[in-house]
């Protein structure tokens, strides 16, 4: 009986992690849809990925820090590469190849949350 509630603890928990894993990834494309259209570059959104998992600490508890690769295009012809960091569900940091319009982005927004690597 005990091995029985543990299988289903398990797969409920298996369950759990790839939902969270999913909505995560929806996140980081609909932050970094909203980055570009503020830096005027297109996203490539079907390059999304998840580059990186670690654990960082929010408020000293344990938390997970994604780190989302994803291709960016300036003119419609060429390929630039990016990347956000999502603390949980919170977007912490990011990075966009910067051009014209992304510099005066970033210098009339900052990041003030920018993580060290």
């Amino acid at each position: 009986m005990l091995g029985t509630w543990i299988l289903l603890l398990a797969i409920a928990l298996a369950i759990w992690a790839w939902m969270d894993t999913l909505r995560a990834r929806e996140l980081a494309i609909r932050h970094g849809r909203e980055l570009c259209r503020e830096a005027g570059v297109q996203l490539l959104d079907q390059s999304v990925s998840l580059k990186r998992l670690r654990i960082g600490r929010r408020n000293g508890l344990p938390s997970l820090i994604r780190r989302y690769q994803f291709e960016i295009s300036v003119d419609g012809s060429d390929r630039h590469r990016g990347h956000l960091d999502l603390d949980g569900h919170r977007l912490e940091a990011w990075s966009l190849p910067v051009g014209e319009k992304a510099a005066a982005t970033a210098i009339a927004r900052p990041n003030p949350l920018r993580l060290v690597e």
